[in-house]
């Protein structure tokens, strides 16, 4: 009986509070866990689109060949802290495996099969939570600044975006100045996705699923976890968890703690190549300019988003601890792609940087573990936290109520690797 069942989800950002919230209207008696508030991870800092048309892994020949000069190119959205390489070793590796046609074909098929889901998964709970106001329909513009850059994507990425059926339209430089006019006159062409949504404040959503989880009599504790104990008396499984303060019991245990989950499975000889991918925004005041949509420069891997506080540009990769202090030389180039992409220089209101957790195959760990099978994982979202965040707390809700999942878990599970 579910009712009966307790369940801790440990982390509690986008994905952590998803998963919360479908567990707790099944009927399960659901702890949250987290050191800091909802939201205040990686969920604070992204660009706000629910990313439908994601469905590409990074981890292709492609972008394996060009790393070279991406590393070397200061201006690129790829970097690399000297000191964190040792760490990315067992995620290299696993990385050059899955460019391989084959493992990259599954790849995205895996993608495709949770893209396919995701716009009723998120309706639910926004609606459920009130928390639809904080979103627009308005479509996402990616820009390319040479046309041979635009049309090498014509021929490799947006036709392999629309054989998988992902909605998109082409645009010559008249096309994008009557969508966004304030943009400079820096590009050759564009791509613009009609059914791309996005949110004008990320973590007051985080806030709103926070705020209806409690209230509808979910527990919250802001505490550390230190260590998981798995044991078994019996038929019945259990996991205690170690807390800076106390220690807890519950019947099964769902870790979605992005980055820090790695940390937390080791003690169990659970070792998974999740890598830190940094990832920074800037808070811009674009003064008497306007935006109507998410509006991304390709060619270096950033966005600039409207918000509610302003307008946010947020991408860059940097592959560095996730404590690492901010690499001002990332911000500084940020600053100067806003420039060219607005014509003049905005106002720099404030600066974030925070880890996204990356795995070598760009999929997502979805699953229960094999070994422990009362610990269920749900983190490694990379850059599709928010988008893919209500579909996995509903596929989590569905293996804990021990359910055929809406979709073959199969390519997500952690025993992949």
């Amino acid at each position: 009986m579910t009712e009966n069942k307790k369940i801790a989800v440990v982390g509690a950002g986008i994905v952590g509070l998803s998963t919360a919230l479908w567990l707790q209207g099944e009927g399960f008696q659901v702890t949250l866990i987290d050191r800091d508030e909802p939201g205040m991870g990686a969920s604070f800092g992204n660009a706000g689109l629910f990313a439908d048309y994601a469905r590409l892994p990074f981890a292709r020949f492609s972008m394996l060949y060009k790393m070279p000069g991406l590393l070397l190119d200061k201006e690129s959205p790829l970097s690399l802290q000297g000191s964190y390489l040792p760490s990315l070793l067992p995620y290299g590796v696993g990385f050059v495996r899955a460019c391989f046609p084959n493992n990259f074909n599954k790849s995205c098929q895996a993608l495709k099969s949770l893209q396919e889901k995701v716009r009723t998964a998120d309706d639910y709970l926004l609606k459920r939570t009130q928390a639809d106001s904080l979103l627009r329909s308005e479509g996402c513009l990616g820009l390319f600044a040479s046309p041979e850059g635009f049309a090498k994507a014509q021929e490799d990425d947006l036709k392999k975006r629309r054989e998988q059926g992902v909605n998109l339209q082409l645009l010559n430089p008249s096309d994008i100045k009557g969508l966004e006019p304030d943009i400079a006159d820096f590009y050759a062409g564009g791509v613009y996705y009609p059914d791309t949504r996005f949110t004008v404040d990320p973590l007051k959503i985080c806030q709103k699923y926070a705020q209806y989880f409690l209230e509808k009599g979910g527990v919250l504790l802001r505490d550390e976890v230190l260590n998981l104990q798995p044991s078994v008396l019996g038929s019945k499984e259990s996991v205690r968890l170690k807390l800076s303060r106390q220690t807890v019991e519950f019947d099964q245990v769902v870790i979605t703690a992005g980055v820090a989950s790695k940390a937390l499975l080791k003690p169990l000889s659970i070792n998974l190549p999740l890598v830190s991918e940094r990832g920074y925004h800037l808070s811009l005041d674009i003064g008497g300019k306007h935006l109507t949509r998410p509006v991304g420069w390709l060619d270096k891997g950033v966005f600039l988003t409207p918000m509610a506080d302003g307008v946010r540009m947020a991408g860059t990769a940097e592959f560095a601890k996730a404590d690492a202090p901010e690499n001002h030389q990332c911000t500084d180039t940020m600053l100067s792609h806003a420039t060219t992409m607005l014509g003049q220089k905005p106002e720099m209101k404030s600066t974030w940087v925070g880890s996204r957790p990356s795995t070598p195959d760009s999929l997502p760990v979805i699953g229960r573990l094999q070994k422990y099978p009362q610990i269920t994982l749900a983190f490694g979202h990379s850059h599709l936290g928010l988008t893919l965040g209500a579909l996995t707390g509903q596929l989590v809700c569905e293996l804990l109520q021990n359910k055929t999942p809406s979709v073959d878990l199969a390519p997500f599970a952690p025993e992949r690797f």
